[in-house]
């Protein structure tokens, strides 16, 4: 083959596997970057969740004490004659609200 011809078979291999070679470099940095991002991200929405989780239990421990406080509330307001049905009904209010918790709850996991 003659040079006039145009580059030898090695050369074109050459300079196809640099190019083979630059490609993959890009694509590689392109999936690092996104990988990072994404990774970041996650980072992100576990901390918010975290957070989200700890405040739901503060807010479910303060709301425990208010309902038991409210409770011994009430019943030290009736009189001795009525404190039985007075807790009866608390107990049964709570039970009523905790219902209504688990249904609501049902139902949101059923729709995900």
């Amino acid at each position: 083959m003659s040079k006039a011809e145009g580059p030898e078979p090695a050369d074109r291999v050459t300079a196809v596997l640099s190019l083979l070679g630059r490609l993959t470099s890009a694509a590689g940095a392109i999936i690092a970057s996104r990988a990072n991002q994404f990774a970041a991200i996650e980072r992100r929405e576990v901390g918010r969740a975290a957070s989200i989780f700890a405040f739901a239990l503060t807010a479910a421990i303060f709301t425990c004490a208010a309902a038991g406080f409210a409770a011994l509330a009430i019943l030290s307001a009736v009189g001795e004659e009525h404190r039985a049905l007075a807790a009866a009904c608390i107990a049964a209010g709570l039970a009523l609200i905790a219902l209504a918790a688990i249904l609501l709850m049902r139902q949101n996991l059923r729709d995900k």
